[in-house]
């Protein structure tokens, strides 16, 4: 439980640090693979709905959920993923 207070504390404080509000511009060179894996993390991460208070995505507000939703979605669309993203998505749920 201390532990919960004291990572809370932190997450409380980068968050409200000067520019963390702030738009970043990345250009970045990532594999598909490992594209593929980041979106499958972060997907499978937000569907825990029951413990997201005890994980990472607890601290942040629904807003920056949502925004790091969209970042994921436009990565795949980008990189020319989606339906195979899709697709493994669907083969996973089997």
């Amino acid at each position: 439980m201390e532990t919960t207070v004291n990572m809370a504390l932190v997450y409380e404080t980068l968050l409200c640090a000067p520019g963390m509000a702030e738009n970043a511009k990345l250009d970045m060179r990532v594999s598909r693979r490992t594209l593929l894996l980041l979106a499958a993390a972060v997907e499978n991460q937000l569907s825990e709905k029951p413990g997201l208070a005890d994980s990472v995505f607890g601290y942040f507000g629904k807003d920056t959920i949502e925004e790091l939703e969209k970042m994921i979605s436009d990565c795949l669309v980008k990189s020319e993923l989606t339906e195979l993203h899709g697709k493994l998505k669907a083969f996973d749920g089997l």
